[in-house]
């Protein structure tokens, strides 16, 4: 049973680092698709950030392509992690997820918050629900004595 609970968790996982690769993909591709979209969240309307003239909107579209670059090598690192150490119970897989979670939600977030920008938080917290749920649910498996469950480093 612990095996299958595992194994629907290091799937889980995994997916969510496909969805978080696609993510990032999008907005390297499709910079005004991302513009727009982001434009949307923060502004309620998807044009708003055209506003701020040429030299700004060009800037936005740079750092939304260039972040979609960030995301998109976070998230091929994390599909590798869950699929081979995560599946084969490594501890420091384990780690790994929580530690880059942590290290991208709680900066993110008072970063967004500083700024005013909750829609961001908002978004933030989808992304770390869909992560920290695994790592919730497995936690048990990764890190009871090691006397009773055989784990890697």
């Amino acid at each position: 049973m612990e095996a299958r609970r595992l194994r629907f968790w290091q799937l889980w996982l995994f997916g969510v680092t496909m969805l978080t690769v696609v993510f990032g993909l999008a907005l390297m591709v499709a910079p005004v698709l991302a513009r727009h979209g982001f434009s949307w969240l923060f502004y309620g309307s998807p044009f708003h950030i055209d506003t701020f003239g040429e030299a700004a909107t060009r800037y936005i579209t740079f750092i939304h392509g260039a972040l979609g670059a960030a995301i998109f090598g976070w998230g091929i690192v994390l599909a590798f992690v869950a699929h081979g150490p995560f599946a084969n119970r490594s501890r420091l897989a384990w780690s790994a997820f929580a530690a880059s979670l942590f290290g991208w939600f709680v900066p993110d977030v008072l970063v967004s918050l500083a700024f005013g920008f909750w829609q961001n938080v908002a978004l933030d917290a989808v992304f770390f629900v869909l992560y920290v749920a695994p790592l919730l649910a497995t936690w048990k498996i990764f890190w009871r004595p090691a006397s009773a469950v055989p784990a890697t480093a």
